[in-house]
């Protein structure tokens, strides 16, 4: 009696995992969010020395999530940091730094770009971290399911900014 007993949960459990359909497909229409990659660490220099020993300080945007509504338009939230560490030649409190915020519609198009700042206050150990939150919105599910949309984000670097990073 229980090897019957066995055979038919086995059975039962086996036709419950069948019950589900593997090819299921959930479409989402919020905007994919990335750091650009060599626009997501911004290192400041005094001078034109490009030593250690002349580095201001160094910023980074991390930790980057999103939370998204989709209705009868997209709305989505885009949380992230900025942390910076200060240099041997770091002698200010405070700086002030621009990022940037693009939509691109299709992996190509850019819909929209507009340049935030964000104020960071170095604590005595020589750090500094802000919590920065933009939204976008897609005004019609309908231009949302057309079009793939993709937010970008990264710091506004001067054409020495980018090259720094790319060959570091």
């Amino acid at each position: 009696m229980s090897v019957r007993f066995a055979l038919l949960a086995a059975l039962t459990l086996m036709l419950a995992a069948c019950n589900r359909s593997p090819l299921e497909v959930v479409v989402s229409r919020c905007p994919a969010v990335a750091v650009v990659g060599d626009m997501n660490t911004l290192t400041q220099f005094k001078g034109e020395g490009r030593t250690t020993e002349d580095v201001m300080y160094t910023a980074s945007i991390m930790d980057v999530t999103t939370d998204c509504t989709e209705g009868e338009a997209v709305d989505s939230k885009v949380t992230f940091f900025v942390g910076a560490t200060a240099g041997p030649a770091f002698s200010a409190r405070e700086i002030t730094l621009p990022y940037f915020v693009a939509v691109l519609k299709d992996n190509s198009q850019i819909v929209s770009k507009e340049v935030f700042d964000v104020k960071l206050t170095f604590d005595s150990k020589g750090f500094a971290r802000s919590k920065e939150v933009i939204s976008q919105h897609i005004p019609t599910i309908a231009q949302a399911r057309r079009y793939n949309y993709e937010v970008l984000l990264g710091f506004q670097m001067d054409a020495q900014d980018v090259v720094f990073n790319m060959e570091r």
